[in-house]
């Protein structure tokens, strides 16, 4: 004979006894042993804070605390995630391609190999956050790639360079799934946007800091016994070893669990959250989420938004050093200090334009199309105007991508509900990603030098899908909220499911969309 309700309370009471005190007492009457393997990890933590009122100023001192504490690692570990990637950009002229014998064709897939990695472990590496400590998980991968990144001064032919850019690719693939998750654990809805443009956008140095490191080596060149591109490998390396085992030690896995706040601001850290619906994470995978997920056309919306802003992406991030030298024709050493100028719009515009959002336009996805249209005409203005200038022009306009990328991926944070859903919908998100950096070096062909006007063309006609994808998802999202207002008035939210019950957002009737 099976258990009944309140002995299966009682054994969930007896397991929880040890670690949960008192609290259990509260459980037994809300969950069920099913249920309580369904919630998400902030349930037994919301618990203690059912009825627990903030202190506005206290909030925001959590705030600032949080600030200090998680965004300088955040926006270093992303400062040396493009610094290990854009590598190959400044390498590519100080003696990369000669040293390796590489064909243009084979210089192309350096650029594709690195996301074919991506790809083909995007969705394993989402699997691993979702089953394992997700800081820890992370941690390891950064050191991991650190390694791999030295380990490319080390080649000396094409074919161990294109092996070790596709296992860099596999272990940068936990980067970015993280960041997503960990910015809707740690910060409110209307947070989001800004630290996704600080952390995204300070990214930047990463790029300062690898073209000047490649401009010293190349300027001091003869002062070596190595090649300034070997150097510049082992170096950018060694810095993201150093950061990755910092991590290890600094970040907590939850929010809750945080070493560097007391009792009171955690309470405040879970009561942040609440009102996201979208709670801390669940180690479950969950089969109905997935296949929801599959269903649901913002997911595919997700993906061809990245596969546009890929392919230009991709082009510029590995070709855009070439052009500057050959099409521009900067000097090698003034081609890696004119990479800067895209550093520092990296640094300043994906924070300018959540502001923006913040203070004047309420719609972030309004916010969105605005960069892209102007991502568009520097395109336009790249492959089609008559003169240099213009040209030039238009290529740093190109570098806004990371202002819409910081966009993009606040919503994506925000607007999933559901730990297994969200994981699909970041896998998706960053496929598309992926795909797109895989097609756009593949564009440049060698006979088209130094111009590549197939390349440019490319870019041109498929970032328009960026612009179509935000305006389908702002229709869809206007459509669901009005759906919901009419639907929400018949829940309550008693027994904590809708916030902590790690539902999905179509599920969820209380579920509210950022548009």
């Amino acid at each position: 004979m099976t258990d009944s309700v309140d002995e299966k309370m009682s054994k969930i009471a007896d397991s929880f006894d040890e670690k949960k005190g008192q609290n259990v007492v509260r459980l037994r009457h809300v969950l069920s042993t099913e249920e309580l393997k369904d919630v998400d990890e902030a349930f037994q933590y919301g618990i203690d804070t059912e009825d627990f009122v903030m202190d506005p100023e206290k909030e925001k001192k959590v705030l600032r605390k949080i600030d200090i504490m998680i965004l300088p690692m955040m926006c270093m570990l992303m400062t040396c995630q493009l610094m290990d990637k854009s590598t190959n950009s400044y390498a590519s002229i100080v003696g990369l391609r000669t040293d390796l014998k590489m064909t243009s064709q084979e210089y192309s897939w350096v650029a594709s190999s690195f996301y074919l990695g991506y790809l083909v472990f995007e969705y394993p590496a989402n699997m691993l956050i979702q089953r394992f400590p997700l800081s820890k998980t992370l941690a390891f991968a950064v050191v991991s790639w650190g390694v791999i990144i030295c380990c490319h001064g080390a080649c000396h032919s094409s074919a161990t360079f294109l092996l070790c850019r596709t296992l860099l690719g596999i272990f940068e693939s936990f980067m970015d799934p993280s960041y997503m998750i960990m910015t809707s654990q740690w910060y409110r809805k209307e947070e989001q946007y800004i630290r996704c443009g600080i952390w995204l956008g300070l990214q930047g140095f990463g790029t300062m800091l690898g073209s000047g490191i490649a401009y010293g080596f190349y300027l001091h060149k003869d002062s070596f016994h190595f090649a300034p591109w070997r150097l510049l490998y082992i170096v950018t390396g060694v810095i993201t070893i150093f950061f990755g085992i910092l991590s290890f030690f600094h970040v907590p896995d939850i929010p809750a669990k945080a070493w560097f706040l007391n009792e009171e601001e955690k309470k405040y850290v879970v009561e942040r959250i609440r009102l996201n619906r979208t709670g801390f994470g669940n180690k479950k995978f969950k089969l109905a989420q997935f296949k929801e997920a599959m269903l649901d056309p913002c997911i595919y919306l997700f993906f061809f938004y990245m596969v546009g802003y890929g392919i230009t992406n991709g082009s510029i991030g590995n070709f855009g050093s070439i052009l500057l030298k050959e099409q521009f024709h900067f000097p090698t050493g003034q081609s890696l200090l004119m990479n800067m100028i895209g550093s520092g719009i990296d640094i300043i515009f994906p924070l300018a334009f959540a502001l923006l959002n913040h203070y004047f336009v309420p719609s972030r996805l309004g916010v969105g199309i605005i960069i892209n249209v102007l991502i568009f005409i520097g395109l336009c203005m790249l492959a089609f105007a008559p003169e240099n200038p213009a040209k030039l022009v238009g290529f740093y306009l190109s570098y806004l991508t990371t202002a819409s990328w910081a966009c993009m991926s606040s919503v994506v944070s925000s607007n999933i509900g559901g730990h297994t859903k969200k994981i699909t919908a970041n896998t998706a998100f960053l496929v598309g990603f992926c795909v797109g950096n895989m097609i756009g070096p593949q564009a440049y062909l060698g006979s088209e030098a130094p111009i590549y006007i197939t390349a440019k063309r490319v870019m041109v006609g498929t970032f328009v899908l960026t612009i179509v994808s935000q305006i389908l998802l702002l229709v869809i999202y206007v459509w669901r909220n009005k759906k919901k207002q009419t639907e929400s008035k018949n829940y309550d939210d008693a027994d904590g499911q809708l916030t902590f019950g790690d539902m999905t957002d179509l599920t969820n009737p209380k579920f509210t969309y950022i548009l």
